[in-house]
């Protein structure tokens, strides 16, 4: 079973500025998806970059889900775990540079690698 990283991100609105924000920090842009799931999605050629603009994750393992409205799901397409995590810790990054978002970065929605509010910057690594 593929282990993903998700970043959770709050406020999740307005919509297309948060879609351009995510591009932005991606490095490409994100496109609709017609899915039950998936809002927007792109593919980097090694990994896919998924997001939902809504989700109904509760607080699980004391990561407070129900707090943020959007989520990027990060995969590598060959599982390679370590290249999956420093990308999606760059697209964090890149993210909390704006300091626009309340963001948490966590592994299979179970472990909290890091967290960034737009007041405190980064708070763990």
């Amino acid at each position: 079973m593929s282990e993903y990283h998700y970043i959770f991100i709050h406020p999740g609105q307005p919509e297309q500025q948060l879609i351009s924000d995510i591009s932005r920090a991606c490095g490409t842009d994100l496109r609709p998806v017609d899915s039950e799931f998936i809002d927007y999605a792109a593919n980097l050629g090694h990994a896919a970059v998924e997001v939902e603009l809504s989700h109904e994750y509760e607080e699980a393992y004391e990561i407070p889900f129900e707090r943020y409205d959007s989520l990027v799901s990060v995969r590598d397409f060959a599982s390679d775990l370590a290249r999956q995590e420093s990308l999606a810790r760059t697209i964090f990054r890149n993210l909390a540079s704006l300091e626009k978002y309340s963001l948490l970065l966590v592994l299979d929605l179970q472990v909290l690698l890091d967290s960034a509010n737009p007041r405190r910057g980064t708070v763990a690594d």
